[in-house]
């Protein structure tokens, strides 16, 4: 975050009585019930006059009316609340409970008089604003555009909003495409009825651009109500000028392929990126590179005037300054921009080469003036050092006073972040998090500490799993941190079975996994989950090269270390080992059974088995709706050099994508495998079938689970509750262990 967050800063005291709760809570195990219900902060944000304070506050997953749809839970489990920061109220809900959740914050106006939302519900999205005064509410006849990544909308004044809108009234696509499948259901209708139901796509000369709704810029007078279309285009991002007086709109209209021997990226989407510049006086509008790719993100001088950015052109990556006074552009190299005080400093997309300064790799010195990076004035939680004294927490957050604060918690400590509040030097927000799951949401404005909100109170008196830190060498030889996570309180049990969960490439800290602390958000592989079931887990580093062998990469060799530094804790059964891997990790725990056999049980959920057929097969919202865009170099370029480490195409590199494929290497599994998949996962459903398929060639012993309406993650309530049923049950039949009592 910033430097009054560092450690070594003087210490903010306060008062907690800890481990010393008003009641008492017999322990009871973690359950999926408490899993489901999990409550937590999503979108902080203040307003640029510091007056007001605005959260999300995400309900469990049980409160939402599409459990199904987690890939949104963080639009379809958000309630918006609200904080004055120089009162002492309680935080204000902006809807009544009734309305239910499914509102987020998009932005507050310039003095903080208004703040924009929008509000999912059903198959309706819209754009709403709240005075922050009255609370009161206007929705408006506009559908904002959306994606969750990049800004749709920017505040001109306090009665001027300027956004980016869906024409007819239709729900964005990033919203609407975990749905998309449905519309198969009116494909068949209308072949069954004898009308047309087709798709047709291309490639090459046959390449064509899609035909889709455009959407608009739009401006409007909240006083008058008066609307006007500033632009019009397949736009996808709003970057607003310093002064408000010029806009940058970066445009996906026209079908991008690459050819042979180009190289693709995980982040190569379908459409040119192409970067427009509009003057809001006049609505003029400029495109400074036409012909240009656009590449990253591109960065306003502190005057508004003059705008930085890389463009991808036949010679390469360029980078480029274009001039909004002179309508004109040039491409510099980096040592023009060295030169220049407080230059901007772009980061070069990974895998990039500067055509001008090609020794340049990883950032460029834009030869224009501007202040705070991008990323430094996004508020971001920080984790605080902190220690217990005298019945007291002491908080590591730079302050010059202490602050006593005599409120009781229910239990230990186990972390506690902030969030420096934007215009503030003192103010924050802290998130307190028991070990139990319990979450406090606190403000202090550097004189005194008050809470706003207490999440998650089902979970107290809930026994958090063991956590140990094992440092140990690697099979690469560096030394890494993985986690041994022991059920409660057998911190000195002997011969527990160990359910390994691994998930190539991820690197652990000191500190254990977030996600895998009652504190967080895990549906799939809970190793928390696993131990209040008597199961031991090993999260373990896994370093992995960037590109993988040609005979196969040693899965099992790699996993090996952390499994001894387990063993040597003296917790576990060489005897009762298994396996859960999702995703990649379901990929590795498949490579893994086809390597070693002495893991009595192996659970691969949403994973991929032929690299070669991963890449080459359309998520089911692709198939069914190819206008939207079609991944297809993303994918392959996931494969080449991203998470697939294959380092070349299918056709250049054969033997590696087959020597690393778990549905060519299934003769050589002889653990039990329960394989989950589920319909609208773009983790192809047919890639578990025909894993399951090899196997039941061969008589070995297999189940494959398929839940239907289910995407990457299934989180349906029945449905999740089914998925660790099975689980648990499977493993318990292999590891030979009693089922635990009720």
């Amino acid at each position: 975050m910033n430097a009054r967050m560092r450690p070594g800063g003087v210490w903010l005291a306060l008062a907690v009585l800890l481990c010393l709760p008003v009641k008492s809570f017999a322990a009871r195990p973690y359950s999926i019930e408490d899993l489901m219900r999990h409550e937590s902060i999503g979108r902080v944000m203040t307003d640029p006059a510091g007056r007001w304070l605005a959260f999300e506050k995400r309900d469990g997953l049980l409160s939402t009316a599409r459990p199904d749809r987690i890939a949104l839970s963080h639009v379809l489990r958000a309630r918006p609340y609200l904080v004055d920061l120089h009162g002492e109220e309680a935080p204000r809900a902006l809807l009544p409970d009734t309305a239910g959740p499914g509102t987020i914050l998009l932005g507050f106006s310039p003095r903080g008089t208004q703040l924009a939302l929008a509000r999912l519900e059903g198959e309706r999205y819209r754009l709403g604003i709240a005075e922050t005064r009255s609370g009161s509410m206007n929705w408006l006849p506009y559908v904002p555009a959306y994606d969750g990544v990049h800004d749709m909308l920017a505040w001109l004044s306090d009665d001027e909003i300027l956004f980016i809108a869906e024409t007819h009234g239709r729900v964005p696509w990033r919203l609407a495409m975990d749905t998309a499948p449905d519309r198969v259901r009116a494909r068949w209708d209308a072949t069954a009825a004898g009308r047309l139901a087709v798709t047709a796509i291309g490639s090459g000369r046959y390449l064509q651009v899609p035909k889709r709704a455009a959407r608009r810029l739009l401006l409007l007078d909240l006083r008058t109500g008066k609307i006007r279309i500033v632009a019009q285009g397949h736009f996808s991002q709003l970057i607003l000028a310093p002064g408000r007086q010029s806009i940058a709109l970066v445009e996906l209209a026209h079908p991008l392929q690459p050819s042979a021997p180009s190289a693709v990226g995980e982040d190569d989407g379908f459409f040119m990126r192409t970067l427009h510049l509009v003057d809001l006086a006049s609505g003029e509008s400029w495109t400074p590179c036409p012909a240009c790719m656009l590449r990253g993100e591109p960065r306003w001088d502190d005057n508004g005037r003059r705008i930085a950015f890389f463009g991808e052109e036949a010679a390469g990556l360029t980078a480029i300054v274009a001039d909004m006074t002179s309508r004109s552009h040039q491409r510099v190299d980096d040592s023009t921009g060295r030169k220049t005080p407080s230059a901007c400093v772009l980061p070069v997309p990974a895998g990039a080469r500067l055509a001008l300064a090609p020794d340049r790799q990883d950032h460029w010195h834009a030869p224009i003036r501007c202040r705070a990076a991008p990323d430094e004035r996004i508020p971001a939680w920080t984790p605080l050092g902190w220690q217990s004294v005298s019945g007291s927490l002491k908080l590591d957050m730079g302050g010059s006073e202490d602050v006593q604060w005599s409120d009781p918690l229910h239990g230990p400590v186990a972390s506690i972040e902030a969030m420096q509040l934007t215009g503030s030097r003192t103010a924050a927000l802290l998130r307190l998090q028991l070990a139990s799951g319990e979450t406090h949401l606190l403000l202090s404005d550097g004189r005194s500490t008050r809470r706003l909100m207490v999440l998650n109170r089902h979970m107290r008196g809930i026994a958090p799993a063991i956590m140990r830190r094992l440092d140990h060498p690697s099979s690469q030889g560096e030394t890494v941190n993985s986690w041994l996570v022991l059920p409660p309180g057998k911190d000195n049990a002997v011969g527990l079975p160990l359910v390994v969960i691994p998930y190539p490439g991820q690197m652990f800290g000191k500190m254990p996994p977030a996600d895998q602390r009652l504190s967080g958000e895990r549906p799939f592989a809970n190793a928390q989950l696993l131990a209040a079931q008597g199961f031991a887990v090993l999260l373990p580093s896994l370093p992995m090269p960037s590109v993988l062998p040609d005979r196969g990469y040693a899965f099992a060799a790699a996993i090996q270390p952390a499994l001894e530094a387990a063993f040597a804790n003296g917790c576990c059964d060489r005897d009762r080992l298994a396996l859960w891997g999702h995703s990649y990790g379901g990929y590795a725990a498949a490579m893994t059974a086809a390597q070693a056999g002495h893991f009595r049980a192996v659970v691969a959920s949403a994973g991929i088995y032929d690299l070669a057929g991963t890449v080459g097969t359309f998520s089911p919202s692709a198939r069914i709706a190819p206008e939207e865009g079609l991944w297809i170099a993303s994918a392959y370029g996931w494969a080449e050099a991203g998470q697939g480490r294959m380092g070349s195409a299918p056709w250049v590199a054969p033997q590696r994508y087959t020597a690393n494929s778990p549905v060519y290497l299934a003769d050589r599994i002889s653990s039990p495998m329960l394989l989950i998949a589920a319909d609208r996962d773009f983790s192809p459903l047919g890639q578990a079938e025909q894993l399951f398929s090899a196997l039941f060639r061969q008589g070995k012993d297999a189940q494959l689970v398929t839940y239907w309406g289910e995407g990457h993650v299934v989180a349906s309530p029945a449905n999740l509750r089914d998925l660790y049923a099975r689980v648990v049950d499977f493993l318990n039949e292999n590891l030979l262990i009693s089922p635990q009592a009720d």
